[in-house]
């Protein structure tokens, strides 16, 4: 079978403009579903299932409906061997995560028992799929990919990776990096982490990461849209010069983010009118009734449409990338939305005991990316206001992650909770859902003391300096940023001051803005008890409202204030590296 599996490559360069997009429907009851009664439905009739994961926005997804999946040879050829299954990637994460390296479509036959025998990257005509078809019926055996990565290791507690391992990765990346047009590759993704790493880097002095990461930015300003502001999520032409015109919610948190952090850290004009434009998307075109946000926006038929479906994974993306927008502007319209969104998704998505539903009514799951998302979203809120409702929340999260998908075994994190059925594959451990993860594990233990968030963390961290990780990926700045949290402090200011009082406020706005996103921000209103992690001593100041930079070890001089906020942090920065 390994023989055929090549064509599609040279198909694909030669047709790729002559397809017309057009749904198919599901009228005939042609698909089955992604069950347990489907995979053991296929057992007692000894047939394969064929699965195709297609998302609404993917044109080439609708081109394949059209002209492949609706061929009466096809169609023929798959009624008596075959039980078609078709997935939409956006609503089922569990099943998504499994196949995303194969893209959209993506088409996975796997046999009467359940083993997976063939996996297809993109587009196939009814001239090369029926091979593929015929050729599985013929000769069953399981095609070997050459999947990435190595064994998984037992469970171990760990704060960083080894030196080389490091190195590794920062040279990777390094060699990566586009000189002639900035960004990192040729099909340049908006990845959070990058970003982050590299402004993190930028923040720390280091002068090369700085002209990498503003070259970069003012290059990535091309992937957004002249007319709704939404950025593309990838390039695809080296020099930024032809964008996706595909919006999903991760990309428009990763620029957002970014970009406001940016504008404070370089102080640059351009950053702020990027970082405008993206918020103006996110309200104008993706904000839902009620308050919940739409998944994405994208071309369906070869027009832009937006999905109109509202998850809880990517709301909380939204409310995470508004919040460091607000951070940085103060914008308080910003801070409603958010809050706004927040309340839409804790009336609408949550689960009892702190978990997170995907959609209205999920088939799987429930998905770790809706509840460590909203976890990070609830977290981020809890910065942003200074409320402790929004950290309760956040830790309920967190008991529910810790109680639902952690691997015992190795310390890692299972994509979805585990289905009672027996012929349904078992969950995945995704890696940037594992980074995410570790790294939401790291800082609720700043915030609330919990030295078991803390352990997790650490277990979490272990996963991914695990084989299983590291011989599987080379560009892992996610995982450095992972590192580089649980090994340090996060930068620490506390305002102690009445919550009436505006100079209170000020201070409050001042803290927020200092451009680290690894911060733990608090405000100490002595009326409202304690704070949740009362580790540090505050002393009265019988001038007012003061803020106070500190580490587990000891506190900067009261600063009355804002504008002194950055210049103290960065004192407590210098004092932290020596």
């Amino acid at each position: 079978m390994i023989r055929i599996l090549g064509l599609f490559a040279a198909f694909l360069l030669g047709t790729a403009g002559n397809a017309h997009p057009a749904p198919v429907d599901n009228k005939d009851g042609f698909w089955s579903d992604w069950s347990e009664a489907t995979f053991e439905r296929a057992a007692h009739e000894k047939k394969f299932v064929i699965v195709s994961l297609q998302s609404w926005w993917c044109p080439w997804c609708l081109a394949m409906n059209k002209e492949t999946w609706a061929d009466p040879e096809v169609r023929a050829e798959l009624k008596d061997h075959f039980i078609p299954v078709q997935v939409d990637q956006d609503s089922r994460p569990d099943i998504s995560q499994r196949y995303e390296r194969w893209g959209w479509p993506a088409t996975i036959i796997f046999g009467p028992d359940g083993t997976e025998i063939v996996k297809l990257r993109g587009f196939y005509s009814p001239k090369f799929f029926l091979p593929v078809l015929k050729e599985t019926v013929r000769d069953p055996s399981p095609v070997v990919y050459g999947e990435p990565g190595g064994a998984e290791r037992e469970r171990i507690f760990a704060t960083g990776l080894t030196d080389g391992q490091r190195n590794d990765i920062i040279a990777f990346m390094d060699k990566a990096y586009d000189q002639a047009n900035g960004g990192w590759s040729k099909s340049k993704l908006v990845d959070g982490p990058t970003l982050g790493w590299f402004l993190d880097r930028a923040k720390a002095g280091d002068a090369e990461a700085a002209g990498r990461i503003k070259r970069t930015l003012t290059s990535m300003t091309a992937l957004i849209d002249r007319d709704t502001g939404g950025i593309s999520q990838v390039t695809l032409a080296p020099d930024w010069s032809k964008p996706s015109l595909e919006f999903p919610m991760f990309a428009q948190q990763a620029a957002l983010t970014a970009y406001a952090r940016a504008a404070v850290l370089f102080n640059d004009p351009a950053y702020r009118a990027a970082a405008d434009r993206i918020y103006g998307f996110l309200e104008s075109k993706l904000e839902g009734p009620g308050g919940g946000f739409y998944a994405s926006m994208g071309m369906a038929e070869g027009r832009p449409g937006v999905d109109k479906r509202q998850y809880a994974r990517e709301t909380g993306q939204a409310i995470q990338g508004i919040a460091a927008y607000h951070d940085a502007t103060g914008s308080k319209d910003a801070l409603s939305l958010a809050i706004a969104a927040a309340d839409w998704t804790l009336r609408e998505r949550a689960m009892t005991g702190g978990g997170f539903r995907h959609g209205d009514h999920d088939k799987g799951g429930p998905y770790l990316a809706d509840t460590v998302e909203m976890g990070a979203a609830l977290l981020a809120l809890h910065r942003s206001t200074g409320e402790r409702k929004w950290l309760v929340m956040a830790m309920a999260a967190g008991n529910f992650v810790a109680a639902t998908f952690i691997d015992p075994k190795t310390g890692g994190f299972f994509a979805s909770a585990s289905p009672d059925a027996k012929h349904l594959p078992k969950p995945i451990k995704q890696r940037e859902d594992n980074v995410t993860t570790t790294r939401f594990f790291t800082l609720l233990a700043s915030y609330s003391g919990e030295v078991r968030y803390r352990e997790i963390a650490e277990a979490g961290m272990g996963y991914l300096g695990s084989p299983a990780v590291l011989e599987a990926y080379a560009f892992l700045p996610d995982v450095l940023l992972a590192e580089e949290e649980l090994r340090n402090e996060p930068v620490h200011v506390t305002v102690v001051g009445a919550r009436g009082d505006p100079r209170s406020a000020a201070l409050y706005a001042g803290a927020l803005a200092y451009p680290l996103a690894y911060k733990r921000a608090e405000w100490w209103d002595k009326a409202e008890g304690k704070l949740t992690n009362p580790d540090v001593d505050y002393p009265d100041y019988p001038e007012g409202p003061a803020a106070f930079a500190c580490t587990r070890s000891f506190c900067s001089l009261p600063v009355t204030d804002a504008a002194a906020i950055p210049a103290q942090l960065d004192r407590l920065q210098r004092s932290l590296q020596k």
